[in-house]
């Protein structure tokens, strides 16, 4: 037990153990329902991944959820870190640059086996995962979103709509005819502008709503 937490709690394993520790409560919450398996994904307002999400797609780890992703890197660099420190403790020396030299290969190796494995499960499995496709401007008109700032008028509008992959963006929504809808209110995307990139809406009449097909 002496062995494992030193290990755990020196270099470099201990820049990994606190990681581990988040994720494993994250997974804790998820299991309860109180968190999200997406809550770290995001795309922009043409569908296309956006802040944490674009830097994994371009790592190619873009198929799976960015927490799935990002618990099997640090998982795999957690375990690698371990067993490469451990091993080096069969080196015997007492020599402090030697010894965090040592660390500091182990770091590099923990880094890259978890880049490399990560990748080839998500690779190695893509073919039975759900493609996880975003929202096209055009695919966005004739679905409701909510003002979020202010009113939406003829010229000023801002409004959240949740895409098909679960996440919340905010889009520039005009009105037509002098309409004016007020903050919170649900309105209807019917068009968008090419011209000005903005999306028209209208007041949403929830009695009109055909429901699910």
């Amino acid at each position: 037990m002496g062995v494992f937490l030193s290990t755990a709690f020196g270099f470099p394993t201990v820049l990994f153990t606190p990681m581990l520790i988040v994720v494993l409560g994250y997974w804790i919450f998820v299991i309860v329902g109180a968190a999200d398996t997406e809550m770290l994904d995001s795309v922009d307002a043409d569908g296309d991944a956006a802040g944490l999400s674009a830097v994994f797609s371009k790592a190619g780890l873009g198929r799976v959820p960015v927490t799935v992703a990002l618990t099997m890197l640090i998982c795999v660099a957690w375990f690698v870190s371990m067993m490469g420190s451990i091993l080096t403790t069969l080196i015997e020396t007492t020599s402090t640059p030697l010894l965090y030299a040592l660390g500091a290969v182990v770091l590099l190796i923990a880094l890259v086996a978890a880049w490399a494995v990560t990748s080839g499960v998500v690779m190695g499995f893509q073919r039975f995962l759900p493609k996880r496709k975003g929202d096209s401007k055009h695919e966005l008109v004739g679905r409701t979103c909510v003002i979020r700032i202010g009113e939406a008028r003829e010229d000023f509008g801002q409004a959240e709509i949740t895409t098909a992959g679960g996440a919340a963006i905010s889009i520039p929504v005009r009105t037509t005819s002098g309409e004016v809808l007020p903050l919170g209110s649900t309105a209807l995307i019917f068009d968008h502008s090419p011209d000005d990139d903005v999306f028209l809406v209208t007041a949403f009449d929830a009695a009109l709503d055909p429901g699910p097909s």
